[in-house]
């Protein structure tokens, strides 16, 4: 396997195809798949590797999917080449199979079909996707989770690689769910515990497609040089900080459960900070918690390094950036025992605890604040499996390996 640790930029003569990222949304959203997106495209393109992005005019998972709020066309965001296509309008096949999905009805494939039909769609985008094709271009879709996906491989068979950030949920147990992977052209899965699910779940129906796909990993690298205000207020003498979306799907309830006995039973003022965006009555307005909401990169780093630990709950990760991000800031994180992405991660890395129960939960806290070499240490093995595994570099270059040789690799990480 070859690495590019040390080499920024490739040259376009090694590769001489666009690569072609195909994802619902793009630009002020940021949820994992969007910024393991954008992150690939501004990364491949910083080498030398020509990357254009394709997605819908919707503008992000919280407003219509079925609304353009942007005008189709071409633009730059941030340096990468965007081409934004019109919405299709149909959305009574989703709807419907959301309502049953949330009374824990199963779908028949007849309606599996209409839900992906209906989902976020855009007749326009799959079809511009055809000249690529011809001109040998390499194209990527992701996630796996929205009709776009699903259309675009249907459409395309054989012909599109697919990252599918799988969780374990409904439709990722459906039928349809094999028949996309059947589809794929190559498979890049971001975590070895998401690729060894797919191969449990799906192995037996679609066979050596899923087992050959490549585990690459997420780049993630720690940017302050936005331009946004980067001032930091007033913070705690002593805190824990929660990073990402504050959403029930996350766990954010369990965590503030937890945390509230904790200081309930502590004889200090620790507090449990949290920074980002998502529902903010979610997170109960006492001493004990602060909500900051949305921050820049730079104050986030200020803030995430100052804390004694990241604690994250979320059961359903197929990767975690903001795991990464924690390390690389310089602290230890606490996660979930039932997650098996991130206790993977807290594992291999010996970098943080994970915890099954709120005794443990209460302990683990315990334990980092009393310790600070504990902390130092953790932090500093994070860092380094972060170094070692995820930069760029490293994680681009697994992907290129496969297109550039048109073989499939397995990678362990």
């Amino acid at each position: 396997m070859q690495s590019w640790a040390g080499i920024y930029h490739l040259p376009q003569t090694m590769f001489d195809k666009a690569i072609v990222i195909v994802t619902p949304w793009f630009g002020r959203f940021a949820g994992g798949a969007e910024s393991l997106a954008q992150g690939m495209a501004r990364e491949f393109n910083r080498r030398g590797v020509k990357t254009i992005v394709l997605t819908t005019c919707s503008s992000s998972p919280f407003e219509s999917w079925w609304e353009d709020h942007y005008e189709p066309g071409t633009s730059l965001v941030k340096g990468t080449e965007v081409r934004r296509f019109a919405t299709n309008r149909s959305k009574f096949g989703y709807l419907a199979g959301i309502k049953k999905i949330q009374k824990g009805v199963n779908l028949t494939l007849t309606e599996q079909t209409e839900y992906f039909r209906d989902s976020i769609n855009s007749r326009d985008l799959i079809a511009a996707v055809a000249p690529l094709l011809n001109e040998g271009h390499e194209i990527v879709a992701l996630p796996y989770f929205y009709g776009l996906t699903h259309s675009l491989l249907q459409c395309y068979p054989g012909e599109i690689s697919l990252i599918p950030c799988f969780h374990d949920e409904a439709q990722f147990h459906w039928p349809l769910t094999s028949e996309l992977l059947r589809n794929a052209k190559y498979v890049f899965y971001n975590s070895p515990e998401e690729k060894e699910m797919t191969i449990r779940t799906h192995g037996a129906a679609v066979g050596r497609r899923v087992v050959e796909g490549v585990v690459t990993g997420v780049g993630v690298e720690l940017h302050t040089s936005d331009q946004h205000d980067s001032s930091v207020p007033d913070l705690p003498t002593h805190y824990f900080v929660y990073a990402g979306r504050k959403e029930k799907g996350k766990n954010v309830p369990q965590l503030c459960e937890w945390f509230t006995g904790y200081a309930a039973a502590s004889d200090n003022d620790t507090k449990l900070l949290f920074i980002g965006g998502g529902d903010e009555r979610l997170v109960p307005r006492n001493d004990h918690f602060l909500d900051l909401g949305f921050v820049s990169e730079t104050a986030k780093l200020k803030i995430m390094s100052g804390a004694r630990a990241m604690l994250n709950l979320s059961e359903n990760e197929s990767f975690s950036i903001v795991l990464m991000e924690a390390w690389l800031a310089g602290v230890p994180v606490v996660v979930s025992a039932t997650s098996p992405v991130m206790k993977g991660h807290v594992q291999r890395s010996n970098g943080g605890l994970y915890v099954a129960n709120q005794d443990e939960f209460a302990a683990a806290l315990q334990l980092l604040e009393n310790d600070e070499l504990m902390r130092k240490r953790l932090a500093l093995q994070g860092q380094a499996y972060v170094s070692n595994n995820f930069t760029f570099d490293r994680v681009l270059a697994r992907y290129f390996d496969c297109f550039a040789d048109g073989t499939r690799l397995g990678v362990a990480v």
